[in-house]
């Protein structure tokens, strides 16, 4: 397609494959790599690299099913889109409005990573309130500055943003190896991997616990972002599967690395007591601490400027990524039409705005960045629970669609998927999960409201969404009575993990079972003249 075309959404596909990937990446090298493996490593000890394999592996396994999806329906929004098509409006309005409470999130929590980190050479950002780090009302308003930058960064086009994006995304990609290598070369103890408790001083709880509440899983599902923006690429046949399957393995390797360096690193007097009390005086920037410590005052201050480029990168990411879930949910008739109006670069203006407005009002007050990872990365895996059953549905529904990318194996890679997000949903724990799942039954409210007003319920398909409602009960009970986030320990570990796997297996079939008729699914489509860009 040639350059500028519009899609079929009037979007401009202006994007690149190179791009786009570096659109992945940004979404996922963010705030995670500065503060992601210091409560890793709380949660986990050095068995944090497991758990980053365990994220990793997931990660995977979701942005295989992805691929496949985002290169068959190049979407812009597509996460919310596609489970429209496959189970109708309730679940596509499910996914989205996850996924969107997620990301609207996630620009705030990305600006407020970059002022924790200033506040060490610029106090008066900043003020403590018991263990928290809180913004002062002059630390908002800087927020509010760089918030406004990343709106009109996104307002001037998708064409300046995939240019501002590659450039901060290249910088962010060489300074944390650079960060890596140095604190393994001149600071790694090795007793720190086998002393202070061993290898794994929580077990296998901590492990678990450590890819959700640690940031594990918030640092790797910014492959998302790529799915979002592949409305607007040039080739997305080709763009979106390269997109989304190398940003998570080249940012998968650079994690790990990172988690290596900061174990080794860590000066003996801060694990006096042990890994689970690391101390909190590096909390406003570990990496950057520990080479003060080292001696190495030229790596510090790099990295104290790279704490507010990385995080900016992938505020800007997200601010554009979050306006197309807006957009996408306004194409499916269940957010206001105003969503759907583009200015004259082609990008959804009003949506922009909006979530600049609900950004801004989550940072007064705003929690620390460590109480929101794990609220963030049980509302996204939990939206990401669509991809899978939409996927096998979907090669039932429609199994003459071009698919530029095919997962071999794909009905069984889904189900694994969604066992996987039943895990990771779990091991964040009750005391996050109930207030996402109480969203999720918000959301259903006011879906179901709307539909009242209309006097149409037919275009609800709640038939179809009965699965995710059994998913999220079963997770919900399970978490309850679990051994994570405060649950009440009932259930002995392996069998919760037996529960899940079991529970999610039987929402897997139920999902295939109850999806659209092959005929409302391709009127959906034609309705939507949805049919794969050329």
């Amino acid at each position: 397609m040639a350059d500028g075309a519009r899609g079929r959404d009037g979007l401009e596909r202006q994007i690149g494959t190179a791009a786009l990937l570096f659109t992945g990446i940004s979404g996922i090298v963010g705030s995670g790599w500065l503060f992601a493996s210091l409560y890793a490593a709380q949660h986990a000890g050095p068995a944090a690299i497991i758990s980053w394999c365990i994220g990793g592996a997931v990660a995977i396994c979701l942005a295989l099913v992805y691929a496949e999806l985002g290169a068959m329906l190049p979407l812009a929004g597509a996460i919310a889109r596609i489970p429209l098509l496959s189970h109708g409006g309730m679940s596509g309005f499910m996914a989205g409005w996850l996924c969107w409470i997620a990301y609207v999130a996630t620009a705030p929590i990305e600006v407020t990573a970059v002022l924790q980190y200033a506040s060490n050479y610029v106090p008066w950002l900043t003020t403590t309130h018991g263990d928290e780090r809180m913004l002062t009302p002059h630390g908002l308003m800087v927020a509010a500055v760089l918030l406004v930058a990343f709106l009109l960064i996104n307002l001037a086009g998708v064409r300046w943003l995939a240019r501002a994006n590659s450039a901060i995304t290249i910088w962010k990609l060489a300074i944390p190896v650079m960060a890596a290598v140095a604190l393994i070369a001149v600071g790694c103890k090795a007793a720190n991997f086998t002393e202070y408790g061993g290898f794994a001083p929580a077990g296998i709880g901590g492990i678990f616990a450590a890819v959700s509440a640690g940031g594990v899983m918030f640092s790797l599902f910014g492959f998302r972002t790529a799915v979002d923006m592949a409305g607007e690429a040039k080739n997305p046949q080709t763009a979106v599967p390269l997109a989304i399957i190398g940003a998570v393995v080249i940012s998968l390797a650079i994690y790990i690395l990172l988690q290596v360096a900061f174990i080794g690193a860590v000066p003996t007097a801060h694990l006096a007591q042990g890994w689970a009390l690391l101390s909190e005086n590096v909390a406003g920037g570990p990496f950057a601490a520990f080479a003060t410590i080292l001696g190495m005052q030229w790596l510090a201050a790099l990295l104290y400027f790279d704490a507010g480029l990385s995080p900016s990168g992938t505020a800007l990411a997200y601010t554009g990524a979050t306006a197309r879930i807006n957009y996408a949910l306004a194409k499916n008739q269940q957010f206001p039409k105003l969503f759907l109006r583009l200015n004259k670069a082609r990008v959804p203006v009003w949506a922009l705005v909006f979530n600049f407005a609900v950004g801004f009002l989550l940072l007064l007050p705003f929690p620390g960045w460590s109480e929101l990872v794990g609220f963030i990365s049980s509302a996204a895996v939990l939206s990401l629970a669509f991809g899978p059953v939409s996927l096998a549905a979907l090669r039932h529904q429609q199994p003459h669609l071009p698919r530029p990318f095919k997962l071999q194996a794909g009905r069984v890679v889904s189900a694994v998927s969604l066992v996987l997000v039943g895990y990771v949903v779990y091991w964040t724990g009750w005391d996050t999960n109930w207030k996402v799942f109480a969203l999720a039954g918000t959301g259903a409210v006011l879906l179901s409201l709307l539909h009242l007003h209309r006097g149409d319920f037919r275009t609800l398909h709640a038939r179809q969404s009965l699965w995710f409602w059994l998913f999220v009960a079963g997770l919900a009970a399970v978490s309850y009575t679990g051994n994570y986030g405060n649950g009440l320990g009932l259930v002995g570990h392996g069998v919760d993990m037996a529960i899940v796997t079991v529970l999610a297996l039987v929402t897997f079939w139920l999902a295939f079972r109850t999806r659209l008729s092959d005929a409302e699914c391709q009127s959906l489509f034609a309705a939507d003249e949805m049919e794969p860009a050329g």
